[in-house]
């Protein structure tokens, strides 16, 4: 009986010992966080303003070995085929043109172009949840575009007085070139939007866990799916 009574509690033990390690290994390999979305660039308000959608892609890939973070790194890039906007339909005729901006430290750069379109990321498990942390500082990473809005429309001439004004008052980072050539009105629009993540993540360490915000037809789109590799 003693015999058994000490084979028992070996048992018992050693499920105590093993259950942690099996679920810090439940975590172990390689991981990749999928963010995808959309960013709508518009010169003037929501009901009177023409410009463009822009589909963009993040993708930050990780590894979790004996319960630690290791390697982590990040890309970003814009995916092409915009969409273009007009409202009300049919007003404005809007796509996306080659052009330069200057950024912070006065550096002249050609549009399209992602700030980052790669960077380090630091990490951190805690309590089953996995915490990234991007290696930029603020302003973070961003698109940066250049686009064309063109009107015919006889009774837009307050296109112009209404965009400027929705620019500053909702504080678009925008830079417009406008003119009028008879009855064509037209907008140059240099603009910058701010790219995910803009800070920490923190997030399920799941195989399969998924989360989104904003809405196919809204101003964004952000969606998040973070899956296991091996």
């Amino acid at each position: 009986m003693l015999s058994m009574a000490r084979r028992l509690a070996a048992a018992l033990a050693f499920v105590a010992v093993s259950a942690p390690h099996a679920a810090v290994a439940a975590g172990d390999g390689a991981w990749r966080l999928t963010i995808q979305g959309h960013q709508t660039f518009l010169f003037g308000e929501p009901r009177l303003g023409g410009g463009i959608r822009i589909p963009w892609e993040v993708v930050i890939e990780f590894e979790v070995r004996q319960a630690e973070y290791g390697l982590g790194s990040g890309s970003a890039r814009w995916l092409g085929n915009e969409e273009t906007l007009s409202r009300p339909p049919g007003w404005f005729a809007c796509s996306q043109v080659d052009g330069t901006y200057l950024d912070s430290n006065l550096a002249l750069h050609e549009t399209p172009r992602v700030r980052f379109a790669a960077f380090p990321v630091a990490g951190e498990l805690r309590d089953g949840r996995i915490l990234l942390q991007p290696g930029y500082e603020a302003p973070g990473n961003y698109l940066a575009v250049t686009y064309a809005c063109v009107t015919e429309n006889a009774i837009a001439d307050n296109w112009f007085a209404v965009a400027e004004r929705g620019k500053q008052v909702m504080g678009k980072r925008q830079d417009a070139e406008t003119r009028v050539e008879g009855m064509r009105r037209v907008a140059r629009v240099r603009e910058v939007a701010s790219l995910p993540p803009e800070g920490r993540l923190d997030l399920p360490l799941e195989d399969g866990w998924t989360f989104a915000q904003g809405a196919a037809d809204g101003a964004s789109l952000v969606t998040y799916h973070l899956r296991r590799l091996k």
